[in-house]
Order: structure tokens, then C-alpha cells, then sequence
């Protein structure tokens, strides 16, 4: 019978994130996922037995070369760490219905995409939200990069901390936040940096990030309460969505304290 494929699960941080986050997450879709975990086998025994304490008996663990785990993570800056997996379909990213039933009045910050398409900035976006406070992160399913094992390690393991959802239309979204007390803040080059100092508690506000070359569809900007425009003060007009992201959500955390 031919095996499942697999996928490869590698970096230092992103490997002790997703372990220590299995008992948050179904079997299905964590510990039952885990074919082997293989480290290199120069680290010390102290190491090998915090990893042991995540993993049941019924886990293959492993120590090996670091030139065969270069092998098996395809030259990629595994540092040592690797935990091959059954290759999932898609990453459990949720459903609007999901998103209904998860988010309440005062969960914010709350945070919207609009078609991120780069993987790397999409890990460093969520690896920023979850740093920063947020714990519900709703997703374009168009134009937008899936939740890759690249993304995951880019994220740090935020990934594994966040509830994600991807839908159809952000509109619909956006309108269900309304309608529980939230309110809506995007940024853009034509917005007006004034309101920064008058912004809601943080706990009532969602942000949306646009997309890297075109910023946010003018429709998500027409309906928004708040457009704000990050000043800059050099001699480049723009900041990569990355770091725009982590000012915005940063300076609502920083109003609301």
C-alpha cells in the first residue's frame, strides 16, 4: 500500500511551538500527524528529554547527522530540528461559521488580509499579530498564500497559537465585527494619522493589512471606521506590509494602555 505523503515540519522554534501546542489542537490534525521527530544528535540529554516529555511512547524519535538532516529537510535551516508529518490537505484554517461562533464583542485586536501573497510576509504578519495581542486572524481565500510548512516556520510557530479563517468575502466579515461593537481600522497612504490619538480600546478594534503592491480594495477602505496614514519622515513613501503592521497594531495597544 503506498504511504501517505508527508511534509517537513523544521526550525528550532517552529518545532518547540508545534509541540508544545498538541494539546491544544484535535490528534487529527496534531500528535496522530507526527510520523517521526528527528533531531540532530549532538545535543545533550537534557534537550532530548524535554523533547521526550511531548511526545507518547507510540512517537518515532530520532537522532541523527546533521548532513542527513540537511538531506532530509532539503538544505533548508532546519537547525537541528524536524518533525516529518502526514502531509495535510490544507492547513485547518476555519470557516466563517467558525469565526460567528469563536468571536465575541471584545476579543480585539482582531486582524484582516486582504490578499497577502508572499509567504514570507505572511509568516512575519502572523508571527507580529500573535506577539502583539492578537488572537483571531480572518483571511481572504483568494490572491492569499496558504498556509505553507515555510509560512509556519517564518511565523515562529504563531501559527499554532492563532485561530485563523479564511472566507469568500472580507465584506461579510467586517459587517458580523460591526455588528459586535468592533471597529474597523485600515491603512492607507491617502489616510489621515490624526486619529491615532483617538482610537477605541484595543479589545473593540480590528485592523486590516492590504495587499503588498496594491494596499487594501478601495470597497474595505469605504467601509471602514478609521483610515489611518503611517507618517514617514524619509525619503521612501512606503513601508512593507510587515512592518506596517506591526506600527499599527503596536500603536493601538500602546492608546489603549
Amino acid at each position: 500500500m503506498e504511504k501517505s505523503p508527508v511534509e517537513i515540519l523544521f526550525g528550532k522554534r517552529n518545532f518547540f511551538e508545534f509541540l508544545e501546542s498538541l494539546d491544544q489542537m484535535a490528534p487529527e490534525r496534531g500528535i496522530k500527524t507526527i510520523r517521526e521527530v528527528i533531531i540532530k544528535d549532538s545535543l545533550g540529554n537534557e534537550e532530548k528529554q524535554r523533547i521526550r516529555s511531548y511526545l507518547p511512547n507510540s512517537v518515532k524519535f530520532t537522532t541523527t547527522s546533521t548532513r542527513e538532516l540537511d538531506r532530509i529537510a532539503s538544505d533548508k535551516n532546519h537547525q537541528g530540528y524536524v518533525i516529518i508529518r502526514t502531509k495535510q490537505k490544507a492547513f485547518s484554517s476555519l470557516s466563517f461559521e467558525n469565526f460567528k461562533q469563536n468571536v465575541e464583542a471584545g476579543e480585539g485586536p482582531i486582524l484582516i488580509l486582504d490578499r497577502i501573497q508572499d509567504p514570507g510576509n505572511l509568516g512575519n504578519i502572523l508571527r507580529t499579530a500573535e506577539c502583539m495581542g492578537v488572537k483571531h486572524v480572518l483571511m481572504s481565500d483568494r490572491d492569499t498564500s496558504p498556509i505553507t510548512p515555510v509560512v509556519e516556520k517564518v511565523s515562529a510557530g504563531a501559527v499554532h497559537h492563532l485561530q485563523i479563517y479564511r472566507v469568500a468575502n472580507l465584506m461579510h466579515g467586517m459587517e458580523f465585527l460591526k455588528k459586535n461593537e468592533y471597529w474597523i481600522l485600515a491603512t492607507d497612504e491617502e489616510g489621515e494619522e490624526s486619529i491615532w490619538e483617538t482610537l477605541p480600546e484595543a479589545s473593540q478594534m480590528a485592523v486590516i493589512m492590504g495587499n503588498e503592491g496594491e494596499g487594501v480594495k478601495r470597497l474595505l477602505l469605504e467601509e471602514a471606521d478609521y483610515v489611518a496614514r503611517i507618517p514617514l519622515f524619509g525619503s521612501v513613501t512606503s513601508l512593507n506590509v510587515v512592518v506596517a503592521c506591526g506600527i499599527t497594531l503596536d500603536r493601538i495597544q500602546n492608546v489603549s494602555r
